[in-house]
């Protein structure tokens, strides 16, 4: 009896163990983090299975036009004169009044930029066709009056679905999805640079990425008319809109306009040497042991020897890296026990440590500057050895941020603007010029940012899996639902599933969209940066993540919302027709990185189906769910860094177990910005949650990188203030304002450039 009395009780504490550790026993993820997916997934992602009937439509549509000018001569086997005559002949059909005959054009093209894909050439073969045509079409003009021809449409179609979005399908959008599919075509195959191309394509991959935030229809770029679509979706006067096309092109243009990770670093780098910063601590670089001072005193009588090989044993472990250094190490070589990042220190801690000390052991006067030459010279003097080992060890691990220096300068700015103003009127302030990609983009988003930023918050909340429909909700399925109903079974659960994965898609583009903008923007300056991510924190984008991740994250990273022979191009390059397999009558799913046959057939975007079928070529993941979710717990940490009432916002909302559940998603870089949230936050959850929590401490201890002087596991920060929120983001929007009246408003000339610029 007391066997059976206590089995509910060991149930419960074998449930609360497993909820609680953040590590459970589960293989790690071989997830390696991009840019983007690969080419031919990134087009499989632009198209529903509504639209796979199309392709065959398409390419028979363009065959038999070409046979009118070339008999039975296949595209291949023209020269590249016959082929831009072509293809000049299809943008003259962009003219003409009649809609038929230029959306025949346009789905020619369409069909010219996928390569002329047929059941008769591979994969490779469809690229290769594909990047030559996509170049011709760059050269004949072809991307300049898709734009002119997607405004057409744009304007013929104002007004005529408001108040109707309920029951719009795929065929009320036609026209738009074509023009934006062509466009998504030439901006995703010409932003991937090779190795292997051309000189002539590289200048006009230049060309072209220049041209990307340069006015192409009345004063209207790409991105800028991409935003403005969006915001029609959203504000319910162009509900036919279809909007996952539109997300995933401005995060393609945006991605070509200013590029990736490889060029953010180089950005960053030469953005540290024009300051004259030095280079960034590198993300992956061991700090060598800290080793005691000599002037400790040991009451135990031990060896400087021992103190020093004892602290440099405590110093926690490495986890990231491992398993790789363990395999290339011989077993007669000890291991040194390091850290997984060189710690930092702020200049302002370093500052009021040394004053404290020296106020503290009565060396009054005035201190050096910490970064002068003669510091260690001056200002230790007359203070005990440790105290001065320790300084010079903080001093080594001093990190300036650029932000930190770009704010520097424009308190600098706007004293000597101050004083230009006044009564003793000087010489007028010479603005800086900053001439990047990043720049324009600002500029072009500048007048309507913020209602940006909160459409695509709209969308977000619109497709995230654990949000429910209301009546004033967004349609977001205006692309995915298929003119009639489905008929059958088969039918039924291909449209569940394209529904989930059209939800995905979205999630995934929008985050990466938001992603790439902050990073870029903090690179540029930090207030182009503040002005987004302020947007963001009014917007509620704080709660909107955490809400996003208050679900089974592992079961929503391993959702396989996809069939794989309904996947464009595999519908098109198969020489059989794409069927929806017959497993019972049902649907065989396939995840498209690994080719998987496993399937969650369920409904709320979060793939908690049946399991159809069984590989062993499972990677146990979905690319675009896991980037997506990394995606976002990047950019919940980028809001909060260094942001006390923002970190006072995830104490509130109570982000912390929703955090820990997140991390038993078993990849280490999701793993790291997870808990680099919940250091942020451990001082204000209290002794009781650092106890029970002893673990997620200890991974924090391991894999994050610290800051010296920062008691993150207790509450004695007095910056920590939670009811200065309001003070804090008021004097942050005043600078922030500031700014941009400084560069963008006020002090412009008539054709809108800073003044000081030629």
């Amino acid at each position: 009896m007391a066997m059976e009395a206590s089995l509910p009780r060991l149930i419960a504490r074998e449930m609360h163990r497993r909820n609680s550790d953040p590590s459970p026993d589960t293989p790690d993820l071989d997830f390696e983090y991009a840019d983007s997916d690969t080419y031919l997934h990134e087009l499989s992602e632009l198209y529903s299975y509504s639209e796979v009937p199309e392709f065959d439509t398409t390419r028979d549509l363009f065959r038999e036009s070409l046979a009118k000018y070339y008999g039975s001569v296949d595209w291949c086997y023209l020269t590249k004169s016959e082929k831009m005559s072509y293809i000049m002949t299809l943008l003259e059909y962009f003219e003409v009044v009649k809609p038929q005959d230029r959306l025949t054009a346009v789905r020619q093209l369409l069909y010219i930029a996928h390569g002329n894909y047929s059941s008769e050439i591979g994969e490779e073969a469809m690229i290769k066709n594909a990047r030559e045509n996509v170049f011709l079409l760059l050269q004949t003009g072809a991307y300049e009056a898709t734009i002119e021809l997607l405004s057409l449409e744009m304007e013929q179609g104002r007004g005529m679905y408001e108040g109707t979005s309920s029951n719009i399908t795929i065929a009320d959008n036609y026209n738009l999805r074509i023009c934006l599919s062509l466009l998504y075509a030439i901006v995703e195959t010409i932003r991937i640079q090779k190795p292997s191309d051309p000189p002539e394509w590289v200048e006009l991959r230049k060309t072209f990425v220049d041209q990307l935030s340069c006015p192409v229809y009345e004063d209207e770029c790409l991105t800028s008319l991409l935003f403005m679509m969006l915001l029609g979706f959203c504000n319910g006067s162009m509900p036919h809109y279809p909007v996952k096309k539109i997300l995933l092109l401005i995060w393609k243009t945006v991605l070509a306009m200013m590029g990736g990770m490889e060029e953010l670093e180089e950005l960053k780098q030469a953005s540290r040497s024009s300051f004259g910063i030095a280079p960034s601590f590198p993300e992956c670089h061991p700090a060598m042991p800290l080793v005691l001072p000599t002037a400790a005193y040991d009451p135990r009588g031990q060896q400087e020897n021992d103190l020093a090989s004892a602290s440099a044993s405590n110093i926690m472990e490495s986890s990231l890296h491992s398993t790789s250094s363990s395999s290339s190490s011989s077993p007669s070589t000890t291991k040194v026990k390091v850290l997984e990042f060189r710690p930092k220190a702020r200049k302002k801690d370093v500052e009021s440590y040394v004053e404290a000390c020296r106020t503290k052991f009565g060396c009054f006067g005035t201190g050096a500057a910490v970064n002068s030459s003669d510091a260690s010279q001056n200002d230790l003097i007359g203070l005990p050895e440790p105290i001065q080992e320790s300084i010079r060890v903080l001093r080594e691990h001093i990190y300036i941020p650029l932000a930190d220096v770009q704010v520097e300068m424009e308190e600098k700015l706007g004293k000597a603007a101050s004083l230009s103003l006044g009564a003793f009127r000087g010489p007028p302030v010479e603005l800086p010029k900053r001439d990047t990609a990043t720049e324009k983009l600002y500029r072009i988003l500048l007048p309507n940012l913020p209602q940006y930023m909160i459409a695509l918050l709209k969308v977000l909340l619109a497709a995230a899996p654990t949000s429910r429909t209301r009546n004033d909700s967004l349609n977001i399925l205006v692309d995915v639902l298929p003119p009639e109903p489905p008929s059958n079974l088969a039918e039924s659960t291909q449209v569940t599933i394209d529904i989930n994965r059209h939800k995905e898609v979205i999630v995934k583009a929008i985050s990466a969209t938001i992603l790439l903008l902050l990073k870029h923007f903090k690179v540029n300056h930090i207030y182009q940066f503040e002005y987004v991510s302020q947007h963001l924190v009014f917007a509620n984008c704080i709660p909107l993540i955490l809400k996003f991740f208050n679900q089974n994250v592992m079961q929503y990273v391993a959702a396989r919302n996809n069939c794989s022979n309904v996947n464009f191009p595999q519908c098109v390059l198969s020489p059989l027709p794409p069927t929806l397999g017959d497993f019972g009558g049902g649907v065989t799913a396939a995840n498209s990185n690994g080719g998987s046959s496993t399937s969650g057939v369920g409904g709320g975007g979060g793939g908690g189906g049946d399991v159809l079928e069984s590989s062993t070529t499972d990677p146990g993941y979905c690319w675009r769910n896991i980037f997506s979710c990394v995606n976002l717990v990047r950019i919940l940490q980028k809001l909060t860094k260094w942001k006390h009432s923002r970190t006072v916002m995830l104490v509130v909302f109570r982000s912390a177990p929703i955090l820990k559940r997140v991390l038993k998603v078993r990849h280490p870089l999701m793993q790291l910005y997870v808990l680099k949230l919940l250091k942020v936050q451990t001082k204000y959850l209290g002794r009781n949650w650092r106890r029970s929590n002893m673990k997620a401490i200890s991974l924090i201890y391991r894999r994050v990188r610290h800051h010296l002087h920062d008691d993150w596991a207790y509450g004695n920060d007095l910056d920590a203030r939670p009811w200065d929120f309001q003070t804090e983001e008021f004097a942050l929007k005043a600078s922030i304002e500031q700014f941009n009246n400084r560069y963008y408003y006020h002090a412009t000339d008539c054709d809108g450039k800073p003044l000081g610029e030629d």
